[in-house]
């Protein structure tokens, strides 16, 4: 699995027509996004950093509406958990040189609208995308691209220059993007997954499994 070049994420930022009523939509996209019921993902990974490049497979759990864990296991034997639980990001694992997105970038490699501030600056029409417009980190803004309210895209810009971002690509499944690609170009640094298969579950996954130790 090759790691490629996003194609639509740092070029100039195209503002359309504004959106009326963006704090509904909002709301809207935050309750309908993401899997309706427990929900287990096999997916392949890769990371590369100006190190190297790691990859190997991948397993999410997730219990709606914003539960989430996530293991990556590596062809050199190492792994790292992530979990995600209301916005809040905890890690452990031995895989110490891979930097994780943010809570809001790694929701919505889940296919999930998760823009962790209450409200949105505002919106606009893209082509034929729709934009809701964020406060980003360190006084920058966050840019959530979205196509009959599936999320397709996610920048960070300051002063109009990309910072960092990711592009979806949605294949069969509803329920999870078929191909994640994250760039970050101040870190230096790109995450890709894609989707071998999900499956539905009957019943909610323990919530144990969100609770991870101390570290030591």
């Amino acid at each position: 699995m090759l790691l490629t070049a996003l194609s639509a994420c740092g070029g100039a930022l195209q503002r359309g027509d504004p959106l009326p009523d963006t704090a509904e939509m909002a709301t809207r996209l935050t309750n309908m996004t993401g899997v309706s019921q427990p929900t287990h993902v096999i997916f392949e990974w890769e990371y590369v950093d100006e190190r190297g490049r790691l990859r190997g497979d991948g397993s999410a759990r997730i219990n709606p509406p914003d539960s989430f864990r996530l293991d990556l296991f590596s062809t050199g034997e190492g792994s790292i958990t992530a979990v995600l639980v209301d916005g809040v990001l905890s890690t452990q694992g031995d895989l110490r040189d891979i930097v994780l997105p943010d809570s809001p970038f790694l929701y919505a490699m889940a296919g999930l609208f998760r823009p962790g501030n209450p409200a949105p600056l505002g919106g606009f029409k893209a082509d034929d995308l729709e934009v809701l417009e964020y406060l980003g980190d360190k006084g920058g803004r966050r840019y959530f691209y979205l196509s009959k309210d599936r999320l397709m895209r996610v920048e960070d810009r300051k002063d109009g220059h990309f910072d960092r971002g990711l592009e979806i690509t949605w294949a069969n499944d509803p329920s999870w993007p078929g191909d994640v690609q994250y760039r970050d170009v101040v870190g230096e640094n790109r995450v890709r997954w894609k989707l071998v298969r999900s499956s539905m579950q009957s019943k909610p996954f323990e919530p144990s499994i969100y609770d991870l130790p101390k570290n030591p």
